[in-house]
């Protein structure tokens, strides 16, 4: 509920303030399950993407953020999730698992951290190993600009990708390393797409 709320504001607030220029949007309406990721250089980065996307995406986020009452009550209202980041969290990933079975939006910066720069930051392995293993598409998100109010935003989303189509469907080192490059490179790609 208080994701809608928050969604039901922030559009308003974001599209005023940003300007937000917006590529493949018809790809936000995927139905079924999906890994969305996106590239991550600001706090406004999840409010942005939960303005775009209708359903409600379920965020991955570094247990740090968790740490306050008042913030931990806040991410578990909209339904975020902590994750101890370099520690092979199995709960973390238990959770994104049934987040997916239940065929909705499991959300997360493969990058690990905030890369401020704008340039594309190595992806984390947790990523594509979470989209292998449960047979997930995952919806790419590219956000350029700088949060400079009344200067536009740009976002291109990527169409859905199966990576058992690019990498096969196993999910041994190699395969997830190789899915997590692929990723990687994809958003690269994106970022040098011309608006």
């Amino acid at each position: 509920m208080l994701y809608q709320i928050l969604r039901l504001i922030g559009k308003p607030v974001i599209y005023l303030l940003f300007w937000p220029k917006i590529i493949g949007k018809m790809n936000t309406r995927h139905k079924g399950r999906a890994v969305v990721i996106a590239n991550h250089f600001s706090f406004w980065d999840p409010l942005l993407i939960a303005v775009i996307f209708k359903r409600q995406v379920y965020w991955m986020g570094k247990i740090e953020l968790f740490k306050s009452r008042i913030a931990r009550m806040f991410f578990n209202a909209v339904k975020a999730f902590p994750v101890r980041r370099g520690e092979g969290d199995l709960a973390a990933i238990r959770h994104a698992f049934r987040i997916l079975k239940a065929e909705k939006l499991f959300g997360i910066f493969p990058e690990g951290t905030r890369i401020k720069s704008g340039e594309i930051g190595r992806f984390e392995p947790g990523t594509a190993m979470i989209a292998l293993k449960n047979n997930a598409p995952v919806i790419p998100v590219y956000i350029k600009g700088q949060y400079k109010l009344f200067r536009r935003m740009k976002v291109i989303i990527g169409e859905p990708i199966m990576l058992s189509d690019y990498v096969g469907s196993k999910t041994d080192q190699a395969t997830v390393e190789a899915a997590t490059r692929f990723l990687e490179n994809k958003l690269k790609d994106m970022r040098n797409t011309t608006f």
